[in-house]
């Protein structure tokens, strides 16, 4: 019986600093990994060129070599880079985008249809587990439920996040299901809302740099308040309760696993060497937005600090 196909959903917007390992990784297990950017500046767009040309040198080497067998030989999953049009922040749409694409690439073969940022990476360990055999003997409409690992700056300790997350399906090819319908925090993949073939995967974590550079972290999650507030109009003092949490590392911090880190001698790359953690150097550090709020624009840095309290906003007419 042959195995699925795995097709890797991705959105972006200013990833540089952490594109490079994100693709390191998903290009050596991945069938394809599709990249739906929405405007980068950063460089973001030429870096998944430069994979996407690495991906068809691998395939072009296989087919005139026959190398398949070829230790030295890294396959490469195939990098597609496709736009996200949209000048507006709206999640729902991007993931339609993504999800459409990821269907026409599988074209009627069997898929895992995985929603990952750019920012997390299957732990090394991953493929070796009793939970990656279940992924890869799932049935259609099968839903696997992930845990994120918080990697912290000193690259040694991790903390837990609360909930875990859907974000693989075994895809049956069934549209619309009707869950990713928001424009912020909107679901990734398309899997029905009545699940009834749920997998929590315990066996293995995706690792989450985010919050490796702190004070990109909360920047990012000071816009998400804005656009919360935009779009959801909800008081800011009530969002504290979703974002303040970003804003610090908790007490509790585990030491990293070393099975868990890609290593040049163990897996071929490193993880460390291919992710940008000097802060100064990160755009959300230095986060500058101007957006449209009922024919107005706002410039804000840094608006809500610890507990929401406002700190700098202005306003101004177009």
């Amino acid at each position: 019986m042959s195995q699925p196909i795995h097709i890797v959903m991705t959105p972006t917007r200013n990833e540089a600093w952490v594109i490079r390992a994100f693709l390191e990784s998903t290009t050596r297990w991945a069938d394809y990994v599709i990249i739906c950017d929405q405007f980068s500046t950063d460089g973001t767009r030429e870096i998944v060129a430069q994979y996407a040309a690495l991906s068809q040198r691998s395939k072009d080497k296989r087919q005139l070599t026959s190398s398949l067998n070829d230790e030295n030989d890294v396959k490469r999953s195939e990098v597609i880079l496709i736009d996200n049009p949209n000048t507006e922040f709206n999640e729902a749409e991007r993931q339609r985008i993504l999800v459409a694409k990821a269907r026409e690439v599988a074209a009627g073969r069997d898929t895992l249809l995985w929603g990952l940022d750019a920012d997390e990476i299957l732990a090394a360990n991953a493929f070796d587990t009793e939970d990656w055999e279940k992924i890869m003997h799932s049935k259609p409409g099968a839903v696997f439920w992930f845990h994120w690992a918080q990697l912290t700056h000193d690259k040694k300790h991790y903390y837990n996040n609360r909930d875990p997350y859907p974000w693989l399906f075994h895809d049956d090819g069934v549209e619309p299901h009707g869950n990713y319908v928001r424009e912020m925090h909107s679901m990734r993949i398309p899997y029905p809302l009545d699940e009834h073939d749920m997998t929590h995967v315990k066996d293995f974590r995706v690792l989450h740099l985010g919050p490796a550079p702190l004070n990109r972290v909360r920047a990012k999650e000071r816009f998400y308040m804005f656009v919360d507030w935009q779009v959801n109009h909800r008081p800011p003092y009530t969002m504290g309760r979703n974002y303040i949490g970003s804003n610090a590392y908790p007490a509790e911090q585990f030491d990293l696993p070393e099975e868990w880190i890609y290593t040049t001698e163990k897996d071929g790359w490193s993880l460390w060497n291919n992710v940008e953690l000097d802060e100064h150097r990160s755009l959300w550090n230095i986060i500058i937005y101007k957006i449209r709020v009922h024919g107005m624009c706002v410039w804000f840095i840094n608006i809500w600090i610890l507990r929401n309290l406002i700190r700098t906003i202005s306003v101004c007419e177009r």
